[in-house]
């Protein structure tokens, strides 16, 4: 009678698992497109089909592109030695108008100084203010364009490094353009894997989503401590009534098979 019983309750427990079925897929799958034109100089095919370690995939031409980049760079040196003595040529030409608006100060008032004193010495205050300010309008000319070459020699390095592709700890899965090509803004140039850890991919019932924190997760018979990283709310457009749900697990050796995946 107890071993009909253990048996039952064993085949209703059976019953109860939900059986879903899942293909073992790199962790991201994505691609990558250019944001730079020009002719490709290099690509290396040869790692296509490889684990990248930390590599230079494609490189598009940047020889004119680094020669404006050492102009623009000996340029800002140039412009920051300027800026040095224009800072300078402003102090200087402040402190001449601060001493010559003192003198002024000191003798506007007095009845001892005669109109045409006076107004000699206003004349030499407005002359060192016109001095002062045009000082300080030539140092902000210069701080203009040391920005609008800062940002350029900024745009300049982001161009060179998008001409430069690398891969680091990525799965080079395809590569689309070969030395020679010419690639515009958005040419599609390589698909890559992040084969880190897998992802598996199930659509659960609804009677599953109700319970879903209560389950055990099973892979190929197995039980494991895994939870699910990502659960859709809203059922899914292509397997209605279903909703789509990621498991992460470790990285396998071999990727694409097909496992089972019980929820008990």
């Amino acid at each position: 009678m107890k071993k009909v019983l253990f048996l039952s309750m064993l085949i209703s427990s059976y019953l109860l698992a939900d059986v879903y079925y899942a293909r073992v897929e790199p962790v991201e799958s994505y691609s990558i497109k250019s944001s730079a034109s020009g002719q490709v100089v290099r690509s290396n095919i040869s790692l296509e089909g490889k684990f990248v370690k930390d590599s230079l995939v494609i490189k598009i031409d940047d020889a004119s592109n680094l020669q404006d980049l050492k102009t623009s760079q000996e340029k800002l040196k140039a412009l920051k030695e300027i800026e040095l003595i224009d800072i300078q040529n402003m102090k200087n030409a402040k402190l001449s108008y601060e001493i010559k608006k003192r003198n002024y100060d000191r003798i506007k008032n007095l009845k001892t100084k005669s109109i045409y004193e006076k107004d000699n010495q206003l004349v030499l205050v407005i002359s060192a203010q016109s001095q002062y300010l045009s000082a300080k309008q030539t140092l902000q000319n210069i701080k203009s364009q040391i920005d609008d070459l800062k940002y350029k020699i900024f745009t300049l390095k982001d161009t060179i490094d998008k001409k430069n592709i690398h891969l680091k700890d990525r799965f080079l899965y395809k590569l689309y353009v070969k030395k020679g090509d010419y690639v515009n803004s958005g040419t599609l140039l390589m698909d890559v894997q992040d084969i880190s850890k897998a992802k598996l991919t199930i659509y659960l019932s609804y009677e599953d989503m109700s319970n879903l924190d209560k389950k055990t997760i099973y892979i190929n018979g197995k039980k494991s401590d895994l939870k699910f990283h990502k659960v859709w709310k809203v059922a899914d457009t292509t397997n209605i009534s279903s909703y789509k749900a990621e498991l992460y697990i470790p990285a396998p050796k071999v990727f694409s098979r097909v496992v089972k995946v019980e929820l008990k």
